[in-house]
């Protein structure tokens, strides 16, 4: 039965990139403190090289109490997941929650069901964010297609710069002696602009200090009041540069 889910899932995403159909947003909510998360933070791993997944980690501190404090956390990655709360199916707060879409939550760890809600989510023929990313030299450009079903949306465009791979080792807690690897892990969420469904195009500096390396960056549009997510796109900066003539 898992196989099937699976078998399934990758052919509704192969379908939707084929297509042209808008990434699936998947931010996965995970904490250094909480045992049941690694097995999510590894099946992030997967879901980071999955083609029509834009997967993005957010350490949380809400178990900092419990005797060791997230080493990546920010209290306003905690903030986040609370804001998204009233307006999930489960109404709730926990860990490790993967937020699809930014309308459906699901347990991290359960993959079959990770994999049944992203698929869903991307066979929607629900109107979109079309995003393109171009790096230049010091700019990133950030180009959003016009939208005639949107047009008057308020949305939010923002940035999240990413170190593609940091790992762990968890000293104390839950987790005490294990080296836990996460992928994507947002090291700063910043909005860039607006967006109300017409053509737009903005620049954002390569360069940025958020305390801490990183090397990859995405793009998403969330209508206002943490909302839907209407289209997110990534790119990887050492791969691009690889690239450059």
């Amino acid at each position: 039965m898992r196989s099937l889910v699976m078998a399934a899932a990758l052919l509704l995403f192969g379908a939707a990139a084929q297509a042209g159909g808008r990434p699936v947003v998947v931010e996965l909510f995970t904490s250094q403190g909480c045992s049941s998360c690694p097995a999510a933070d590894s099946f992030m791993e997967e879901l980071a090289r999955t083609d029509g997944v834009v997967a993005l980690t957010y350490p949380v501190d809400i178990w900092d109490y419990l005797g060791w404090a997230d080493t990546f956390a920010r209290h306003e990655y905690s903030l986040r997941q609370q804001t998204y709360a009233p307006n999930l199916p489960s109404r709730s707060v926990y860990t490790p929650q993967m937020v699809i879409g930014g309308i459906g939550d699901v347990v991290g760890s359960r993959r079959d069901d990770v994999l049944a809600m992203i698929a869903a989510h991307a066979a929607k023929e629900t109107p979109s964010a079309a995003i393109t990313l171009t790096a230049q030299d010091t700019a990133l450009r950030v180009e959003i297609a016009e939208s005639q079903r949107l047009l008057g949306v308020e949305a939010t465009v923002s940035v999240a710069r990413l170190a593609s791979r940091l790992s762990a080792d968890i000293a104390g807690g839950e987790n005490a002696g294990r080296t836990v690897v996460y992928s994507n892990v947002v090291r700063e969420l910043a909005p860039v602009g607006t967006w109300r469904g017409e053509a737009l195009r903005l620049e954002v500096p390569l360069a940025a200090d958020v305390g801490a390396p990183f090397d990859r960056i995405a793009v998403i549009v969330q209508r206002n009041g943490q909302g839907p997510i209407l289209g997110g796109a990534i790119i990887d900066l050492a791969r691009t540069a690889a690239a450059a003539p």
